[in-house]
């Protein structure tokens, strides 16, 4: 009897056991269920954003935001042009691997698996609103979204931004239903060209300009100043770099609204909010003015990536380190515990955000969209301070703007970041989607305003 009755106590205490632990795995079960949201501001160059040290007052929102995330401060993109970018953002592919390309009229493949189809998978709710154009639904980027719903634009009568605010509001408020996760993707064309800021967003930044240009720049005055038939001075140039300002101080204001909605429904603490963009923009550091996709110099592929973690982990902290926008994908998979696919060509950042030294030597490499607009190379590739791009090497800590080529005294360095470039381009067959996107009146117009095409 004596034996039967510790026998008993035994049980007892290990069934206990097993159901405390049965509760400690579904609390931390529970801690994974976050949400995310994904914003992504077409063409925002990083330094022009206060927190990332721009003089200018262009963005106090996300400056005070950017206190409760992580900053990373050398994020490059893996293409300066829309589709390709967002599908590596998409897929952690670089470009010539995921196969989307916009001048060739290539989707992205179906068969590849996409941010929105892991989550959706993992019992999320996926919805976008955003300002399609490249990246329209007849592109592959809705592949694994519930909704996917590109709004109609016409610049400068509406602030594009807030209105994608606008039907994200509507829908958290109209059609989320307790208990709910969600993945929100939003982008906004706010920052691209053509510059259309309203009287009080340009005033923050300009008073009594007596130039030639208009308050307005247009897609098509841009294309007549770098072919050289319309001339720019000093002035003029301040111009044009204002109204860009003028347009990220109103996309900052939406965001200001858009974080403060958040907090009032109590969905802020308990979300993932990654801000970044899919490219940068040259405002003649090399010749182009207001434009984005005939090169790969660090003003268009250096972009802002802000990471507010649930509950705010990791609040304040910076990450100098050089990461990649093929690297947000494995980090949320990361954050949700879940196995990294081995095909993907980004890493976690979770080993840097919490101060843990990594192992993996990043490089990043880069690729135009495959175009013969422009003669130079397709690809870049950046390693530590060294950057090779167009047969030039550049070392970045000496002179960040790209200016002074010096493979002829660093030619070992060149041979080395060139056969590395060449092996990663080489390691698997890219993807090609079988079909060809036909461009509907709708499509085609918003593209001509945005002056994809003519």
């Amino acid at each position: 009897m004596r034996k039967k009755h510790w026998l008993k106590i035994f049980l007892a205490v290990v069934f206990a056991c097993i159901v405390f632990a049965g509760l400690i795995l579904v609390k931390k079960k529970e801690e994974k269920d976050f949400n995310i949201i994904l914003i992504s501001i077409d063409t925002l160059r990083a330094d022009h954003l206060g927190c990332y040290k721009y003089e200018r007052n262009t963005s106090p929102a996300i400056d005070e935001f950017r206190k409760d995330a992580v900053l990373f401060r050398r994020c490059m993109v893996q293409s300066t042009s829309t589709l390709a970018s967002h599908a590596s953002m998409f897929t952690s592919l670089i470009p010539s691997h995921h196969g989307a390309y916009f001048t060739r009229s290539q989707p992205l493949p179906n068969n590849l698996q996409t941010m929105a189809e892991f989550l959706h998978q993992k019992n999320y709710r996926t919805i976008s609103f955003n300002d399609g154009g490249q990246i329209a639904a007849k592109f592959g980027m809705d592949q694994g979204f519930e909704i996917y719903e590109s709004l109609p634009f016409k610049k400068p009568a509406e602030m594009v931004f807030q209105r994608i605010v606008n039907k994200a509001v509507e829908w958290i408020d109209g059609h989320l239903h307790p208990g709910e996760k969600f993945f929100l993707f939003l982008h906004t064309y706010e920052t691209h060209h053509p510059y259309t800021p309203e009287k009080k967003y340009l005033e923050r930044f300009e008073s009594g300009y007596n130039g030639n240009l208009p308050r307005h720049i247009s897609v098509e005055l841009i294309k007549q100043i770098n072919k050289g038939e319309v001339t720019i001075n000093e002035e003029d140039k301040k111009h044009i770099i204002n109204t860009y300002d003028a347009e990220i101080r109103a996309m900052d204001d939406s965001f200001a609204r858009f974080m403060t909605f958040l907090k009032e429904k109590r969905l802020y603490d308990n979300t993932l909010i990654i801000f970044t963009s899919d490219h940068g923009e040259e405002f003649g550091e090399h010749g182009i003015w207001a434009t984005h996709a005939h090169g790969l110099f660090n003003e268009q592929l250096h972009v802002p990536l802000i990471m507010k973690l649930p509950a705010s982990g990791f609040a304040s902290r910076k990450v100098n380190h050089l990461v990649r926008s093929i690297d947000i994908l494995p980090t949320v998979m990361d954050l949700l515990d879940e196995n990294i696919p081995g095909d993907f060509e980004g890493i976690s950042l979770l080993p840097l955000i919490k101060g843990v030294k990594s192992d993996v030597n990043i490089f990043t490499i880069s690729q135009r969209d495959m175009q013969k607009t422009y003669p130079r190379k397709y690809w870049s590739i950046i390693k530590g301070k060294w950057k090779l791009y167009d047969k030039k090497l550049y070392n970045l800590i000496n002179d960040p703007g790209e200016l002074q080529d010096v493979a002829d005294s660093n030619k070992k360095v060149k041979a080395q970041l060139e056969s590395l470039a060449i092996r990663f381009l080489k390691r698997k067959k890219g993807q090609q989607a079988t079909n060809r996107v036909k461009l509907d009146d709708k499509t085609k117009k918003k593209l001509k305003t945005l002056g994809y095409v003519h």
